[in-house]
């Protein structure tokens, strides 16, 4: 300054980016104020400054400012302010102005218009980027496509993060394995997240670093594979990683052992980093919780606010689950004060865990209160509401604590009137009543999940029964893994079945065979029927072929199939069985109807009349089959018959508006007739 370089653009620019780095953003600010010529450089500097110390406000004052004198903002300040078709202004605009290598450089500038686009799940605007990238032939780029990857997993799109990976992505950094096992794990595919891993070190010649493990560790705690992060943990150690200093790294690998309940190492992880945040705090709660050490989860709190870290929303509903699994009425009331004093009450997950937390104590009256203060309801504050009555109904009419019993009753009716929420509130209950060390009850929950579409819950929750669980554990499991598709995955459960010392069975090798119809694989289903008999003596029964002739059917093989029927059986017991088993052949109808096979469907279709004449299903998969063929006189003809002798398709499960209905009826009824509410019954606006 004193030598007079402080008016060039050049040293202002350096200046200000000096204060930057050190965080004295307002002096940087100082040395803008005092440049009398104020280039693009300068602003841009300026505006990066601002908006990476989180200074929003001052970021677009600048922005304006920067257009009101003409000037072209960087792809940094667009979307430091968060404005994203300025963003898509200034990238569309770079190959007017810029070199092919330039605009290079542009695209993939820090935090660029992909990244954002990730953050903020802006996927039109990225797929917008994508075609453009194609047609300017820039795809090729290795940081352009694994920025792709990225936000295409970021928007929840991992299936076209996959396709970018496994096609376009030739020359596979870190990053872009990092990026796409992130996206795998952040979205639920744990398992897939795993194999991607497991793929990278064995194909690459690439070492993870503390990003890859922070991304695939909580994959495999969710999982509940302590082994493989046992692993991981000493390739840690091995490789000199600063897990103490890496805070990231550190808060995965303590949730990671107390999912998978090994709460010592938590707790000696958890005692060696040197900065635990908010994160880290919230996970070793967690484990604690999931541990049943929810005594020392209260002192864990009260060490936290001496540490001078401030708790979170999720903090709190930890924390509520604490005082009811402790038995606490007394500190979860004080929590509740803490958490108005602090303002968390308006948060939905807080307002839904204190209701639960009163709940589980039988304060009903005190849960009603604040259900009718709450401006913001989901599904599960209704759920809360409506089961805890119930339970806590069903408890003070019986005097009785609900045994192992009456839970698996419980686990059905909630899976079969609330579909995927009652699983989860199901499993809620069984937490508080200590219930979790039932396999009976666990085998149920399983079950429950499997059939809702939570395969990833079901599979989580089995791994985590460990010595629980029973032959019924794996045939459930393994029928889960058929009915939502996974059929290969219910093979390798085989093969771990036996490993853990049990054979498997008639029941087993349904499912199994089961599952590989499902899923397409004929030769692994052939393998296994005839390993059932050739290893295991195991007779095949009718389920077991009808389940082949369906995997045929399914396949398109359908000759085969009914040269099974046909021919094959005979000489086995069940041959006549088979031959006039209604269920054969309407699968065996159903594919020829779906590969167009008119002369079998026809044969088909008079077999199922004389076997099952009532059945209107068949009947009008016939008549589908007449149709599909232009065959339109059999049609009518069918059709005149079905009419004649009054065919009535059975009833469906209800609608969702009947269903609706049905949870105002039960509402109706418990508030009307219960000794506990005294209050008028509501009308519930609330879509279940």
């Amino acid at each position: 300054m004193k030598c007079g370089f402080g008016n060039w653009v050049g040293v202002g620019n350096s200046l200000i980016r000096m204060y930057e780095k050190f965080g004295n953003i307002w002096d940087a600010y100082g040395v803008f104020e005092e440049m009398p010529i104020r280039d693009e450089d300068l602003f841009n500097s300026l505006v990066s400054g601002f908006g990476s110390n989180g200074f929003y406000d001052e970021v677009l004052v600048l922005f304006e400012q920067m257009l009101d004198v003409g000037l072209s903002p960087s792809l940094d300040s667009a979307f430091y302010i968060g404005n994203i078709d300025s963003g898509r202004r200034v990238f569309f605009d770079m190959p007017k102005r810029y070199s092919v290598l330039e605009f290079v450089d542009y695209s993939i500038c820090r935090n660029g218009l992909l990244l954002a686009c990730g953050q903020i799940g802006n996927l039109d605007l990225g797929k917008s980027i994508h075609g453009h990238l194609i047609c300017t032939g820039l795809m090729s780029d290795l940081r352009l496509g694994t920025a792709m990857v990225n936000m295409y997993a970021k928007c929840d799109r991992v299936e076209c993060a996959q396709t970018i990976f496994e096609e376009e992505l030739f020359d596979k950094s870190l990053v872009s394995w990092n990026s796409l096992i992130a996206g795998y794990s952040h979205n639920g595919c744990d398992q897939k997240a795993t194999l991607l891993y497991e793929r990278m070190i064995s194909e690459s010649n690439l070492k993870p670093d503390a990003v890859t493990f922070a991304n695939v560790v909580p994959a495999y705690a969710r999982l509940a594979n302590l082994r493989r992060i046992q692993s991981i943990h000493t390739f840690i150690v091995k490789k000199g990683l600063d897990m103490d200093g890496d805070v990231v790294l550190g808060t995965a690998m303590v949730d990671a052992y107390g999912k998978c309940l090994d709460i010592k190492a938590a707790k000696s992880l958890f005692s060696g980093i040197k900065k635990p945040n908010t994160a880290t705090w919230n996970a070793m709660i967690a484990g604690n919780n999931l541990n049943h050490h929810a005594d020392e989860s209260m002192l864990l709190f009260l060490e936290m606010l001496q540490s001078k870290v401030f708790p979170d929303a999720i903090t709190m509903v930890m924390l509520f689950q604490s005082c009811g699994e402790i038995g606490s009425l007394k500190q979860g009331t004080m929590v509740h004060c803490y958490c108005l004093s602090k303002g968390f009450s308006p948060h939905l997950t807080v307002g839904n865990a204190i209701i639960d937390m009163y709940m589980r104590f039988g304060c009903v009256k005190s849960s009603q209160l604040l259900f009718n203060e709450m401006s913001l309801k989901n599904v599960v504050t209704w759920n809360t509401m409506l089961l805890g009555i119930v339970f806590c109904q069903m408890q003070s009419e019986n005097q009785y604590k609900p045994d192992s019993v009456t839970m698996i009753s419980f686990i059905q009716a909630s899976a079969a009137i609330l579909t995927s929420c009652g699983a989860e509130i199901a499993h809620g209950f069984i937490a508080k009543l200590g219930l979790d060390s039932e396999t009976l009850v666990m085998n149920s929950l399983i079950d429950a999940y499997a059939k809702t579409g939570f395969i990833e819950k079901a599979r989580s929750l089995f791994m985590q029964m460990g010595n629980l669980r029973d032959q019924s554990s794996w045939n459930i499991m393994i029928a889960g893994c058929g009915m939502n598709g996974q059929g290969r995955e219910a093979c390798e459960l085989v093969s771990h079945m036996e490993e853990d010392g049990y054979r498997p069975n008639s029941t087993t090798f349904t499912s199994l065979l089961s599952s590989c119809s499902h899923s397409g694989l004929i030769e692994e289903g052939c393998w296994y029927f005839d390993m059932m008999m050739r290893k295991y003596k195991i007779q095949p029964g009718l389920e077991h072929w009808t389940c082949i002739i369906d995997m045929y059917a399914r396949a398109g093989r359908l000759e085969e199939a009914y040269q099974l029927i046909e021919n094959g059986l005979h000489k086995n017991s069940d041959g006549d069985a088979l031959w006039n088993c209604d269920a054969v052949w309407g699968a065996l109808l159903s594919a020829c109807r779906m590969n167009m096979n008119m002369e079998l469907g026809l044969l088909a279709g008079e077999k199922l009349l004389k076997l099952a004449p009532d059945n209107c299903g068949y009947q009008t998969l016939l008549s589908n089959l007449y149709a599909s063929g232009k065959r339109w006189d059999e049609k009518a003809k069918l059709r005149r018959e079905f009419e004649d002798r009054r065919l009535m398709k059975k009833p469906a499960r209800c609608t969702s508006g009947e269903l609706e209905m049905a949870v105002k009826w039960v509402w109706y009824e418990i508030v009307s007739t219960s000794d506990v509410l005294r209050m008028e019954p509501i009308e519930l606006n609330y879509r279940p």
